[in-house]
């Protein structure tokens, strides 16, 4: 892997700034009360600058999940042949969350404007969908059928997702990989 340029290293460093900026006053102050001027300005960016990094105002809660969504598909296109659906989606999940583990305050953040706000609910559930996808993509690639694959990758998002609600409520929940065995243990034991 290459060491970033110092101009990389600048663009995500901003990037950064406007992403913390932003879930710190949406957070505040309420999703539609805050205007993308006022993001600039608490990031100490021009709006041009704003906008040659983020689409939109929902980009700057979102902006990392296109690159996860690309990691999770080539974690589990790396996960070997024969490997069952519950140990491709255990790896990815795993990989992942170890990737957003050190944004846990912004991940808190973004829970608590989404939950509050019914655009961003929409944003979420999209987002959910593509991870989805993603998932019954490569479980269909090793040859199962589109039914089994929905069905098991439904199954994953929602445990996926009961993970990260239980670590975000929780401080002293430890890391989101132990949430996730967690969960994974408790849906283990469920099934005889």
């Amino acid at each position: 892997m290459s060491t970033p340029s110092l101009r990389e290293v600048k663009k995500q460093r901003t990037r950064d700034a406007i992403v913390a900026a932003a879930a710190r006053l949406f957070d505040e102050h309420g999703y539609d009360a805050v205007t993308v001027a006022a993001v600039a300005e608490a990031a100490e960016v021009g709006p041009r600058t704003l906008y040659r990094h983020f689409a939109d105002k929902e980009d700057f809660l979102f902006a990392k999940d296109e690159e996860l969504h690309t990691e999770m598909a080539r974690i589990a296109a790396a996960v070997p042949a024969g490997a069952s659906p519950a140990e491709i989606f255990a790896e990815a999940a795993r990989q992942v969350a170890e990737i957003v583990e050190p944004d846990r305050d912004l991940m808190v953040r973004r829970a608590r404007v989404t939950a509050r706000t019914p655009a961003l609910q929409g944003r979420e559930g999209m987002k959910h969908a593509a991870m989805q996808q993603l998932l019954v993509d490569e479980l269909e690639r090793r040859g199962y059928r589109r039914e089994q694959a929905r069905l098991i990758a439904g199954i994953g998002i929602a445990c996926v997702t009961e993970a990260i609600t239980r670590w975000l409520e929780d401080p002293d929940a430890g890391s989101l990989v132990a949430a996730l065995q967690g969960v994974e243990a408790e849906v283990r034991a469920l099934v005889p």
